[in-house]
């Protein structure tokens, strides 16, 4: 009877656990509903507002930026919440490149994003119609590696897609997730998803990074018969025996198809975080030089690529690859001394700029940097509506460049390419039509008045201006990193990122490796030669 009775309590209890488990079941998918619902509210009531990218820096404020922002706006649907997402889809690749590609089904494409590179899409996009086979058609687009990117294509007309991370790629992370290594992960998907995609389409690509300058059109130098290779790429002429990933033409093919799938999943598994170079990682995927760690191949789905037939291409030696540490700067200054830069670069009889004579060449480090300092400081209060030629401390720049007095690239960093020039711009001939005044500094004018240049006197210049807010002076400090003294021949001034800093020996082990990246930058690697075949 006790047995009895226990029996039935503990079957009445269960019942009881049973209906309370199946009400809390029911309310939890109740309020599910109810949020998707008032969610779906939210969204159609706020589909009207503007959105304004994330990645807009919120220090960019001023009337420029918000007029910027309006343009753009009526060019790209903000009115939906994900408006750059339409950039980023299949369907947008695919009609750029039915729109874009050759009769052959050939498009040209680079990548573009980050600190100051976006400033030079419309001189790429320039150049390509200067060497393309068609006056119509530069047979080209660009891959945005974020929104800034996309903003600055479509406000000057050019075509673009977008190259991001969708919710499910994202999933597939499996390093931690670094913010110093991002930019460079960004640049590997962008070149190896992009390609995955673009084959797939049944279209071939010729992908250069931003600091390949084009002397000729590539497509007409491919190793022939061109349709035997899968994977055409540059090198490294000698200075190490990895392939160079800067420039490389991909033909579509059930083996490139196959490859590019396999890398480009690869890199959205194993690239985040890992600080792994998209170079030595493609380089040891084509078995070349870098073995990758079995650790992550066996992180990998069982199935393997398609042999892959590939060769290294010279593409005619008709294009320059500045490995200077990446400053675009001095690609685009190059390009300019040869007729191949954009209108807005060389301005015109009205454009304003200012500079100071300095004829000490053995000016000290301190001296120069309270010289550019004092001008900076002018620029952004007296002289605002000016660009600034920074003063040559040197006699004769065609001897000692720029390059071996200045880190150019960390300068840009903090000041933008949009308000300086560098010395070399006076060497220029479109700088002749300018006119040019020589003339004391006065804090009492303006100067609004004069067209051209205003070539100051060194000792009318002072250096004690008080800078115009505290944090002012944090960014001359941080930015000015020079070269001394500036000699014919010397180092060139290098400002090497964090990324390049860190050990890659999670993916590689650079133990004995006489090559870069994991050899010490100097003046003996490849970065730093001068190739006969650029000039």
């Amino acid at each position: 009877m006790t047995t009895l009775r226990k029996v039935t309590r503990y079957t009445s209890r269960l019942h009881c656990t049973m209906i309370l488990l199946i009400i809390v079941i029911l309310l939890s998918f109740i309020s599910f509903r109810l949020y998707e619902k008032n969610n779906e509210q939210y969204l159609t009531s706020h589909s009207s507002q503007i959105i304004i990218p994330e990645s807009l820096p919120s220090s960019s404020t001023n009337s420029k930026d918000k007029k910027l922002i309006d343009q753009v706006s009526e060019e790209i649907s903000i009115s939906n919440p994900n408006s750059f997402s339409r950039y980023a889809s299949d369907n947008h690749l695919r009609s750029l490149l039915r729109q874009q590609a050759n009769s052959r089904n050939q498009v040209i494409a680079t990548i573009v994003g980050g600190d100051s590179y976006s400033l030079f899409i419309w001189d790429w996009y320039e150049r390509m119609f200067e060497v393309s086979n068609n006056t119509n058609n530069c047979h080209c687009f660009v891959i945005a590696m974020d929104e800034i990117a996309v903003i600055l294509a479509v406000k000057q007309g050019i075509p673009v897609y977008y190259s991001t991370f969708p919710f499910n790629h994202q999933l597939k992370w499996i390093n931690t997730i670094e913010v110093r290594q991002h930019s460079l992960y960004r640049v590997g998907h962008a070149k190896f998803d992009t390609s995955a995609r673009i084959v797939r389409m049944g279209y071939s690509i010729m992908l250069s990074e931003l600091d390949v300058f084009w002397k000729e059109n590539l497509l007409n130098y491919l190793k022939q018969p061109s349709d035997v290779y899968d994977l055409q790429i540059s090198h490294h002429y000698g200075a190490h025996p990895r392939v160079n990933i800067g420039l490389f033409y991909v033909r579509s093919s059930k083996a490139s198809i196959s490859f590019f799938s396999y890398v480009a999943e690869f890199w959205i598994r194993h690239g985040k975080g890992g600080y792994l170079s998209d170079q030595r990682v493609l380089d040891a995927l084509l078995n070349n030089y870098d073995r990758i760690d079995k650790t992550y191949l066996k992180a990998m789905k069982p199935s393997t690529p398609l042999l892959l037939n590939w060769t290294t291409c010279d593409f005619g030696n008709h294009f320059s690859h500045f490995m200077t540490d990446g400053s675009a700067f001095v690609l685009f200054n190059q390009a300019a001394k040869v007729g191949r830069r954009s209108k807005k670069f060389h301005g015109d009889k009205k454009s304003k700029y200012f500079t100071v004579q300095v004829n000490n060449g053995n000016m000290s480090i301190s001296q120069r940097n309270l010289l550019v300092r004092a001008l900076l400081i002018l620029q952004h209060t007296k002289l605002q509506n000016r660009t600034l030629i920074l003063p040559a401390f040197s006699s004769d720049l065609t001897i000692t460049p720029i390059v071996y007095q200045l880190d150019i690239k960390k300068f840009f960093l903090y000041w933008s390419e949009e308000r300086i020039r560098l010395p070399d711009y006076l060497l220029l001939n479109s700088t002749k039509s300018i006119p040019s005044t020589f003339l004391p500094y006065s804090s009492k004018k303006t100067y609004t008045d004069v067209n051209g240049i205003l070539n100051f006197t060194l000792d009318s210049i002072p250096l004690n201006v008080p800078a115009p807010y505290p944090q002012f002076e944090v960014f001359v400090r941080d930015s000015l990193l020079w070269c001394s003294p500036p000699t014919v021949g010397g180092v060139w001034c290098s400002h090497h990122p964090r990324d390049y800093g860190v050990t890659m020996e999670i993916l590689f082990s650079c133990r004995g490796d006489p090559y870069p990246p994991c050899a010490n930058k100097t003046e003996r690697n490849e970065q730093f030669l001068e190739r006969p075949y650029e000039h």
